[in-house]
């Protein structure tokens, strides 16, 4: 098989996207690179005989280094994972970040040096299953509501935090006496998948469910959108992993949180 490897182009999109369509949230990452943030990002396609074979990506807007891929067994990977790295020559010295399930993290581990892996559970949640959690003060965020948001992400060590979140899909937040206490947020929102991400409540204002009712309201607007949504958490994070039951979020599959080196 004489495999070759490219920059994703026109020609080739449509047909990328089917293929990362056979599994819409095992893909949900590489679906948003490649459709929502396409133009932040790098994806480079591997194909063969007209069919593809693999695509990996990186995201240019997160504050660190990272990829994804979706590869078929044998030569794929090593072929996108150095093709991209030529794209973005950091990649070879530096430590790159990536989320995806376990059984793509042992296919990665075979070609790369791992610093650290840790298990995450990526937690689905249908209409059917929702449990709505209503509170007062809870709204959804606009554009002037980013200097609140910053100054929340800060305080509670979001490391993927980025002011673009806004145009990337809804976000809702809890407001006690003008401040804002917690807020929930769409990493992206896909016509396929969302992903909820930057969770946070203020140290100050914990333990009141504050956060449940944003992400309640959040899920809400996102089955406007699509018909998927889920979450990633650590897998050692019982106490989240508990309150996300509480709303009708359940365990779907086991990624892995790699940081590794080529």
């Amino acid at each position: 098989m004489t495999l070759q490897v490219s920059d994703l182009d026109d020609a080739w999109f449509p047909y990328a996207v089917a293929y990362l369509r056979r599994a819409p949230y095992r893909n949900a990452i590489p679906l948003a690179n490649l459709t929502q943030l396409r133009p932040s990002c790098d994806i480079v396609l591997a194909h063969s005989r007209g069919l593809i074979q693999g695509i990996a990506s990186h995201y240019r807007d997160l504050p660190f280094l990272n990829l994804t891929f979706v590869a078929e067994p044998g030569e794929t990977l090593p072929a996108l994972l150095a093709f991209l790295a030529d794209r973005i020559p950091a990649m070879h010295s530096g430590v790159i970040t990536t989320v995806l399930p376990t059984h793509r993290a042992h296919q990665l581990t075979q070609y790369i040096q791992v610093d650290t892996l840790e298990t995450e559970w990526q937690m689905v949640v249908e209409p059917e299953t929702l449990k709505p959690r209503d509170h007062p003060g809870i709204r959804r965020l606009q554009a002037d509501d980013l200097p609140a948001m910053d100054r929340l992400a800060r305080a509670c060590g979001l490391v993927a935090w980025r002011p673009a979140i806004l145009s990337h899909g809804p976000s809702f937040g809890a407001w006690i006496d003008g401040q804002l206490v917690a807020m929930a947020a769409t990493h992206f929102a896909t016509m396929d998948v969302i992903e909820i991400g930057n969770v946070a409540t203020h140290p100050a204002y914990r333990q009141r469910g504050l956060s449940s009712a944003c992400i309640s309201a959040l899920v809400q607007a996102c089955f406007g959108l699509a018909p998927r949504v889920y979450l990633l958490v650590m897998a050692d994070n019982q106490h989240a992993i508990s309150t996300y039951r509480r709303l009708g979020f359940w365990p779907s599959e086991r990624f892995a949180f790699v940081r590794f080196r080529l």
